[in-house]
C-alpha cells in the first residue's frame, strides 16, 4: 500500500544532523510515510547512514555532484508516491504527532491545500490559541498571505513545518531554481495565488542553523538575498483584495414588527441602493408580515426559525445565506443616516486591506427621539475611536467598545466563523478581538447608527446579567488572544475603617510603582468587619472568582512597607512567601520565624540564596500581616478542603447570596499534655496548608513599620545579622 506521506529532503554532507531528522521522523505516531532522500554529491558517507537503518520506508538516491537544493527536491518530489509531501532538511525535526493531526486536518478539509504549524523555537504540540495570534501565525485571506511573503512582515510559515497536497506541489512544479535564498518564500507565493493555506495551533517542526548551511549569514549571502528578493517582485506582484461590490443587509427580529419599518425606512433613503435585505423572523408573535408589506417594492428575502433561537443564530444563518461582498447586521429597532453604506464602502475603496468598518452611533428612546446622556448603561461602555492595530488591542483588553453598525468584508467574517454563540453578549467582543489579529479596522467617527434603547431590547438579550458570569466569560475570551498577565490584588480588612497614616502612603508608593512597569492591579478593602477571620475569607473567595488575578497581597492597615519589597515578593515562584516583623503585644517576638532542621545536633534554617545576599527562608509557621499568595496555592487548598464550606449571607454587602470556602478559623489544639492553645486564624491556614504539602517562606529583607499603641520600624534580614540592631 502507498504511503499517505512523503517526506523529501536533499542532503549535502550533515551525517550527524541528517540522523536527528530521521529519528524525528521514524518517531511519528503516524506510520504510513516513506522518506525520500536525495544525496547531493555529499562527501561522507550518506548512504552507509542509510544502510544502517535497514528501513524499506527510506529511498536512497545519489547525485553525483552537487546541485543545488531546489534541483534535489524537486526530484525527490517527482519520485514520491504520498498523497501528501514534506519538504525537510537534515538540520530540522519534526514533533511526533506532525503528520498524525495535519493528514486528518487535510482529509477533513479538502478545500485546504496546505498547513504549517507555529514558527520559532518552544515546546512542541499543540499550543495555546494566544501564542498563535501573538506570533501573528493568525490565518488570513490569500492575498493578505502573498502580502506578507513578499514584504517579508513576520514571516510565520516554513517548508519544515508544512504537509502540502503532492497534486498542488505537482502544479506548482515544486521549488524555482532561479531562487535559492528565497525558494520556498517564492514557492508560497505561487502557492497562495490560487491555493487556500491554513495555519494549525501547533508547534510541529524546529531547526538548527549550523553555521555550515548553506544560507548561513555572510555578506555574500545577504547580497544574493537581496538579488533573490528583486526577483521575486519582478515576477510576481501584490494583488489587493476587492474594492468594490454589493451589499447584504441582514435583519434580525423578534416581535419587533412595530419598530422595523422605521429601519427599512432608513435603508429605503439610503445613498447607495445595490444592495439586499434578509429579515429572519425569529419566531415572533407578532404580526411582522403585515409590518412588511409597505416595503414590498425593496429587495427583501424572508428566513424564518420555527422557535426562537437569538440574535447570535441569526447573524450566522444570514451571514451563511449572503451572496455579496459585504455584509452588514443591523437591528430591527435601529436605524442608519442615509449615507452610512455609501460612506462604509468608500473606507474599503480607500483601503482595500480593511475588513471592517463601523460607524460611531447615537443613542435614542423608543420614539425616535434622541436620549439624555446617561440614560442607559450602554452609554457608559467606550465609544469605538480610529487607533492603530496594536493600540486597539491594547485598549479592548479591559472590555468591550461600543460600536454602530459595522459593514464586514463577507469572505473574513466566513472564515473567521461568524459569531461564536457560546459567548452570549459578549461574542461581538470577540469578534472584535478575531478581526484585529487579521487587520486593522475603521471607525467612522461620526454618529451614523442611531440605536434605540426600549423596554423591547431585554427580549433580546440586552437584560440583567451575571456579573460574576461577565468576568468569567471576559477572562475566558481574552485568554484566546492575549498572552497570559499577571494580574495583582493587594487586599486588606479594616477594623472600624481604621487605616495609619503610613499605610496609606506605603500602598500609594506601591500602585506608583505597579502601574508604571505595566503590572495589572486593583485594590480591594473590606471595612467594618468585627471578625477579622470571615473579612479574610471574604477577600480570598473574592480573589478566586476572579479568573485573571495571579497574586493576592493580604496586608494589614497597620503595616507600612517599601515598594521595592513588595516588588521583590512578586518575583518568587513560592506560592506563600511573606514578611516577618514583631508583635505589637511582645515587640521582641518576630511574627515569622524561620523552620529549623536538626543536622548533627545543630539547628539550621532551610531555604535558598538569593543574588542580593540575604536568603529565602522556609517558615515555621505562617503570619498573615504581609503576605503574598499564588493562586495556584488557594486552588489547591479550595480543592482540598471542599468539605470545608459555610454560608454567610451578611459578610460581604456587594454580593451577600455566596457560599464561602472556610480559609481562615480560629481553632482550639491540643498541645502535649498542656492545656488546649487557641491557634489564630493565619496559623490555622498556614497549618492546612502544610498539610497539602504548601509551604510559606520568609522574605526578610524589607524594610517595614507596624505601628499601634507603639511603633516599630526594622528588617528581619538586619535583625538576624545582629540581633541587637532591632529599633523598638
Amino acid at each position: 500500500m502507498n504511503p499517505r506521506v512523503s517526506i523529501c529532503t536533499s542532503v549535502l554532507n550533515q551525517r550527524e544532523l541528517l540522523t536527528r531528522m530521521i529519528d524525528s521522523v521514524r518517531a511519528q505516531s503516524f506510520t504510513g510515510w516513506e522518506i525520500v532522500l536525495v544525496d547531493d554529491g555529499s562527501t561522507e558517507d550518506i548512504k552507509g547512514l542509510i544502510d544502517a537503518y535497514n528501513d524499506a520506508r527510506i529511498v536512497y538516491v545519489r547525485f553525483p555532484e552537487n546541485r543545488g537544493i531546489p534541483h534535489g527536491l524537486n526530484y525527490a518530489f517527482t519520485l514520491a508516491t504520498g498523497d501528501y509531501v514534506q519538504p525537510l532538511s537534515a538540520d530540522e525535526w519534526i514533533s511526533p504527532e506532525k503528520f498524525a493531526v495535519q493528514v486528518a486536518f487535510l482529509d477533513a478539509h479538502p478545500e485546504i491545500g496546505c498547513v504549517w504549524g507555529l514558527p520559532g523555537k518552544g515546546e512542541m504540540g499543540e499550543r495555546p490559541s494566544w501564542e498563535q495570534y501573538v506570533s501573528r501565525a493568525h490565518n488570513r485571506s490569500r492575498e493578505a498571505w502573498v502580502r506578507t511573503l513578499m514584504t517579508l512582515d513576520n514571516i510565520p510559515i516554513g517548508g519544515a513545518s508544512l504537509l502540502m497536497r503532492r497534486s498542488i506541489m505537482k502544479e506548482l512544479e515544486g521549488f524555482d531554481p532561479a531562487f535559492f535564498h528565497c525558494s520556498d518564500l517564492e514557492l508560497f507565493v505561487r502557492f497562495f495565488q490560487g491555493h487556500e493555506g491554513w495555519v494549525l495551533p501547533h508547534r510541529f517542526a524546529d531547526a538548527d542553523q549550523p553555521d555550515t548551511r548553506l544560507t548561513a549569514p555572510s555578506q555574500d549571502n545577504a547580497t544574493r538575498f537581496k538579488e533573490d528578493m528583486k526577483r521575486l517582485h519582478e515576477k510576481h506582484k501584490i494583488a489587493l483584495p476587492p474594492a468594490t461590490g454589493r451589499v447584504t443587509v441582514g435583519i434580525p427580529c423578534f416581535d419587533m414588527g412595530h419598530l422595523i419599518g422605521a429601519t427599512l425606512a432608513s435603508l429605503r433613503a439610503q445613498t447607495f441602493q445595490d444592495f439586499d435585505i434578509l429579515v429572519l423572523d425569529d419566531a415572533s408573535t407578532d404580526n411582522l408580515f403585515a409590518a412588511l408589506e409597505p416595503y414590498a417594492d425593496m429587495r427583501i428575502q424572508m428566513l424564518r426559525f420555527d422557535e426562537n433561537r437569538g440574535v447570535r443564530e441569526a447573524f450566522n444563518q444570514m451571514l451563511a445565506r449572503c451572496e455579496t461582498e459585504f455584509y452588514v447586521s443591523l437591528a430591527a429597532d435601529d436605524t442608519l443616516d442615509p449615507t452610512f453604506l455609501e460612506r462604509a464602502l468608500a473606507e474599503f475603496k480607500t483601503d482595500p486591506w480593511l475588513e471592517f468598518v463601523a460607524s460611531q452611533t447615537d443613542f435614542i428612546d423608543k420614539d425616535g427621539k434622541p436620549l439624555a446622556n446617561g440614560t442607559h448603561d450602554l452609554q457608559r461602555i467606550p465609544r469605538a475611536a480610529n487607533r492603530p492595530r496594536e493600540a486597539w488591542l491594547e485598549a479592548l483588553y479591559p472590555g468591550n467598545h461600543y460600536f454602530g453598525v459595522g459593514m464586514y468584508r463577507t469572505d473574513a467574517l466566513r472564515a473567521l466563523g461568524g459569531l461564536h454563540v457560546d459567548d452570549g453578549v459578549l461574542c461581538d467582543y470577540d469578534l472584535y478581538l478575531r478581526l484585529l489579529q487579521r487587520e486593522n479596522i475603521k471607525i467612522i467617527e461620526e454618529n451614523l447608527t442611531h440605536t434605540r434603547i426600549h423596554d423591547g431590547m431585554a427580549s433580546y438579550g440586552v437584560g440583567k446579567i451575571d456579573m460574576r458570569w461577565l468576568k468569567r466569560k471576559y477572562a475566558e475570551i481574552r485568554a484566546r488572544y492575549y498572552a497570559p498577565r499577571m494580574k495583582v490584588i493587594i487586599a486588606t480588612p479594616f477594623y472600624e475603617m481604621r487605616g495609619f497614616s503610613p499605610y496609606i502612603s506605603s500602598m500609594v508608593q506601591t500602585v506608583n510603582v505597579l502601574t508604571k512597569l505595566g503590572i495589572n492591579h486593583e485594590f480591594w478593602e473590606l471595612s467594618g468587619d468585627s471578625y477579622v477571620d470571615r473579612a479574610k475569607n471574604t477577600l480570598f473567595n473574592k480573589f478566586l472568582e476572579d479568573p485573571e488575578a495571579t497574586d493576592l497581597f493580604m496586608i494589614d492597615s497597620d503595616m507600612q512597607w517599601e515598594a521595592r519589597g513588595f516588588m521583590q515578593l512578586l518575583t518568587f515562584p513560592e506560592e506563600i512567601v511573606q514578611g516577618s516583623y514583631p508583635q505589637k503585644n511582645a515587640w521582641a517576638v518576630w511574627t515569622a520565624r524561620p523552620f529549623l532542621n536538626e543536622i548533627e545536633g545543630k539547628f539550621h534554617p532551610v531555604g535558598r540564596m538569593l543574588p542580593e545576599g540575604t536568603a529565602l527562608i522556609k517558615a515555621e509557621y505562617l503570619a498573615g500581616g504581609f503576605l503574598r499568595i499564588k493562586r495556584s496555592a488557594l486552588e489547591k487548598y479550595a480543592a482540598a478542603y471542599s468539605e470545608l464550606t459555610y454560608y454567610d449571607a451578611g459578610a460581604d454587602p456587594a454580593c451577600p447570596e455566596r457560599e464561602y470556602i472556610e480559609f481562615f478559623a480560629c481553632e482550639r489544639k491540643p498541645l502535649g499534655d498542656s492545656k488546649p492553645m487557641r491557634w489564630g486564624e493565619d496559623r490555622v491556614f498556614g497549618m492546612r496548608m502544610q498539610k497539602i504539602g504548601i509551604e510559606s517562606w520568609i522574605y526578610p529583607n524589607i524594610d517595614f513599620g507596624h505601628y499601634g499603641v507603639k511603633g516599630w520600624l526594622g528588617n528581619y534580614d538586619r535583625f538576624l545579622r545582629n540581633p541587637e540592631a532591632t529599633a523598638v
